[in-house]
C-alpha cells in the first residue's frame, strides 16, 4: 500500500475514534435531558432545537464537508438520540418507499418505527387517536401545485403543523426488464405523469400509461409483470427488486415536494418560524382583500395562499395562508386578531421552525 495513502488511513481512524468518544459523551448529555423533560412533561421530538442545532452547524463555513451531509449525518443521531429517550411512532402515506416515507425518514431518521398509511386521512387518524406520535403527509409540489385532499383534513381533524420537509424529487424508470424498448405499460400516480410529461414523450412516446395511487404501488405492480415498469424512487427499486433504467426523468430539475409533519401539539418559537393558518371569509366585495391587508401593514411576508371549498355550502370556501413568523411574535399576534375581526372564522394550523 502507497504510504501516504497509509498514513492518511490513519488520520481517519485517529479521527473517527475521537467522533466515536464524542458521541458517546453526548448520549450523556443526552440521557440527563432525557430525564428533565420526563419530570417536566416535555416532548421527545422537539423540531424547534433540531432546526437550532442544524443551523449552527450549517453556518460554520470553513471545511470541505457538504452541508447537506452534515444535515444526513446529524438527522441520524438525532433519531438515536431520540430513540434512546422513547420510542416515536411516525405515520405516513404509504406504502413502503413513497415520497412521503423518504420525507418521514429524512425527517426522523431510521431509529424511527414508521406506520404506513393507505390515505392522508389515515395518517391524520393515526395521529388524533395517538396510534402514532407524528404523521408526515403531502402538502405541495413545486411543478403541480397544492395537494388539495391535505388542505381538506385540516378542516375535519384538530391538528397541528408541527414541522415541514422539503424533498428534492427525482424519479426513475424501473422494470424488471433491462431493455426500455421492450415495455409495454407504465404504471404512476397521476401527478407523477404531469411532472414527467415531456420525458415520457421524448422517450416512451405510444407507451400505454396507466394511473395507480401511488408510485410505491406503481413499482409494486412493475415487479409482478415481465415488460411492464413504473415510474417511482430510487428506493422503490431496491424494495421491489427492480432495474433502474433512466434516472431523472422529471421535466423539471428543481422538482421539490413539501411535506408537513402533523402532530396534537404545536412547536416552540426558534425566531425563524412559519405559520399557517385557515380563513373562512365572509360573503361580501372585498373580503379577500380585508384579511390580506393586516399582513401588510404589520409587515409580514406571505409565502403562500390556496383556496377550498368549504364543503359547507356552495360557493363557500376556506383559505389557508402561510407566513412569515411565530404566534407568539407580537406583529403575527396583532395581524391575526385583525383578521379575526374581518373573517367568518380563524384557525391556526401551527407554528413551525424553518428548516
Amino acid at each position: 500500500m502507497n504510504r501516504k495513502m497509509s498514513s492518511y488511513r490513519k488520520q481517519i481512524d485517529s479521527i473517527d475514534m475521537k467522533i466515536v468518544s464524542f458521541l458517546h459523551k453526548r448520549a450523556g448529555a443526552v440521557k440527563k435531558i432525557a430525564a428533565l423533560k420526563k419530570n417536566g412533561g416535555n416532548e421527545i421530538y422537539d423540531p424547534a432545537r433540531e432546526a437550532e442545532v442544524l443551523q449552527k452547524i450549517k453556518a460554520v463555513k470553513k471545511g470541505l464537508f457538504p452541508a447537506d451531509g452534515l444535515e444526513a449525518v446529524y438527522n441520524e443521531i438525532f433519531s438515536v438520540s431520540r430513540e434512546m429517550q422513547k420510542k416515536i411512532k411516525v405515520a405516513y402515506l404509504g406504502p413502503v418507499a413513497s415520497y412521503t416515507h423518504l420525507a418521514a425518514r429524512r425527517r426522523f431518521g431510521s431509529s424511527t418505527e414508521f406506520l404506513p398509511g393507505e390515505t392522508i386521512k389515515s395518517v391524520f387518524w393515526k395521529v388524533d387517536k395517538g396510534t402514532a406520535n407524528y404523521g408526515c403527509v403531502p402538502i405541495e409540489n413545486s411543478t403541480e401545485g397544492a395537494v388539495n385532499y391535505t388542505y381538506d383534513m385540516f378542516a375535519d381533524f384538530d391538528l397541528k403543523i408541527f414541522s415541514e420537509v422539503m424533498l428534492r424529487i427525482h424519479h426513475c424508470l424501473l422494470s424488471k426488464t433491462q431493455d426500455r424498448k421492450k415495455i409495454k405499460i407504465i404504471y404512476s400516480h397521476p401527478q407523477t405523469f404531469a411532472q414527467c410529461r415531456g420525458w415520457l414523450e421524448t422517450y416512451m412516446q405510444g407507451v400505454p400509461l396507466k394511473e395507480v395511487s401511488s408510485n410505491s404501488k406503481a413499482a409494486e405492480l412493475a415487479s409482478k409483470e415481465e415488460f411492464a415498469a413504473a415510474i417511482a424512487s430510487n428506493m422503490s427499486a431496491q424494495v421491489y427488486g427492480l432495474n433502474v433504467l433512466s434516472r431523472a426523468v422529471e421535466d423539471m430539475t428543481d422538482n421539490y415536494t413539501r411535506f408537513f409533519i402533523i402532530a396534537r401539539e404545536t412547536a416552540r418559537k426558534t425566531g425563524r418560524d412559519k405559520t399557517t393558518i385557515m380563513v373562512s371569509i365572509k360573503d361580501k366585495p372585498g373580503a379577500l382583500l380585508q384579511i390580506l391587508r393586516p399582513f401588510e401593514k404589520e409587515k409580514i411576508n406571505l409565502t403562500n395562499i390556496e383556496s377550498r371549498p368549504s364543503r359547507k355550502k356552495v360557493w363557500d370556501y376556506y383559505f389557508f395562508v402561510d407566513f412569515e413568523g411565530h404566534m407568539n411574535d407580537k406583529k403575527v399576534k396583532k395581524a391575526v386578531v385583525a383578521v379575526e375581526r374581518e373573517a367568518g372564522s380563524v384557525k391556526v394550523l401551527g407554528s413551525y421552525p424553518q428548516f
